[in-house]
């Protein structure tokens, strides 16, 4: 098959294109014609190195953790797929395992979603790292409750959009930080207050909107970004931060100091164990019109460089989507933010 690798890890001009040996599904996985590979943050920051505290890197590398296509091969005692069906998924990668910029990938069956009626392979692409991310955040590990005061600093990146949409969802009163240029597709999400960081002090913004400090904060940005963000929650309240691998500060000081002020302290990163019924799950929300993507830009595989360039610069709206394959998927129709 015939894949984007890197041989060593580095900038955007690492990527090159490469024939490599088709894998072959072992017992509980699923073999993955990729139609559409999704790209995130945690890519770039994968090209650079700095995913080897996780796991090595053995070269040639494929990078990409979210994939949706077609099941091309099951692995033995496989159950609920056939051969042919649309999938996506966070494929195998977080495990240590090759990625989805190539023609074909590998995911355990319990991190394998169908992609339902009305949702196409680029848009199922766009979900699995930034929902999942936002979901866990919000609802596994942060207890986001119906009427809690929450903000989402970052709203208008993949994954700040989709906590935006799942927090106002779940019934919570929410605020949002973005660019001055994102202030009303962030408020189209549903956001009841919207902050322009780059005019607007945020702590003055909430100390106005919420004047007893917030019930629920996630950054979804960096640290040197809300330097003083766990000034901003109440007593008893909850401080999710979501690991950025580049821009996390000193967690074990910042985790103590939140228990000193009574703030449950939570750095979220994605569990992909097991992860295919919440996906479900957040695929029915798209199609019954609960929660809206945010929109998708898609590039060709052979663009990938390129692509990891724009994200490295930050302040993106939306998700980006490679399309490896066409795959004929006439299931489209979501309607976007």
């Amino acid at each position: 098959m015939f894949a984007m690798i890197i041989e060593e890890t580095g900038g955007p001009e690492v990527f090159r294109r490469a024939e490599v040996p088709t894998p072959t599904p072992a017992a509980g996985q699923l073999l993955i014609q990729v139609a559409c590979a999704g790209v995130n943050p945690a890519d770039w920051k994968n090209r650079e190195g700095h995913l080897a505290q996780y796991r090595p890197y053995v070269f040639p590398y494929i990078i990409g953790f979210d994939a949706a296509g077609r099941v091309a091969a099951i692995g033995e005692g496989v159950r609920g797929f056939s051969v042919g069906d649309r999938v996506f998924t966070p494929t195998n990668h977080g495990q240590g395992g090759q990625g989805s910029y190539a023609e074909y990938t590998l995911a355990d069956a319990g991190r394998v979603a169908h992609i339902p009626e009305g949702l196409g392979f680029a848009e199922a692409a766009a979900l699995p790292v930034a929902a999942l991310t936002a979901w866990q955040g919000l609802f596994d590990r942060g207890g986001l409750a119906p009427g809690q005061l929450a903000l989402i600093h970052g709203g208008a990146g993949g994954l700040g959009s989709f906590a935006v949409q799942f927090a106002c969802w779940a019934g919570a009163r929410v605020a949002a930080t973005c660019s001055t240029s994102n202030l009303d597709y962030v408020q189209g999400l549903g956001a009841e207050r919207v902050i322009d960081y780059r005019r607007e002090s945020i702590p003055e913004a909430i100390a106005d909107w919420a004047p007893g400090g917030l019930d629920y904060l996630m950054d979804a940005v960096g640290t040197s970004t809300l330097p003083n963000g766990l000034d901003l929650v109440r007593p008893g309240g909850t401080f999710v931060s979501i690991p950025t691998l580049v821009d996390d500060g000193d967690i074990p000081a910042a985790a103590a100091m939140a228990a000193e002020r009574g703030v449950k302290r939570v750095f979220s990163t994605m569990d992909d164990t097991d992860c295919a019924a919440t996906l479900t799950r957040i695929a029915q929300l798209l199609v019954k019109g609960d929660i809206r993507l945010p929109p998708i830009e898609q590039y060709p595989l052979a663009a990938v460089a390129d692509v990891h360039s724009i994200l490295q610069q930050g302040h993106n709206r939306g998700k980006k989507v490679l399309k490896v394959a066409d795959l004929d998927s006439s299931q489209t129709g979501i309607k976007h933010v």
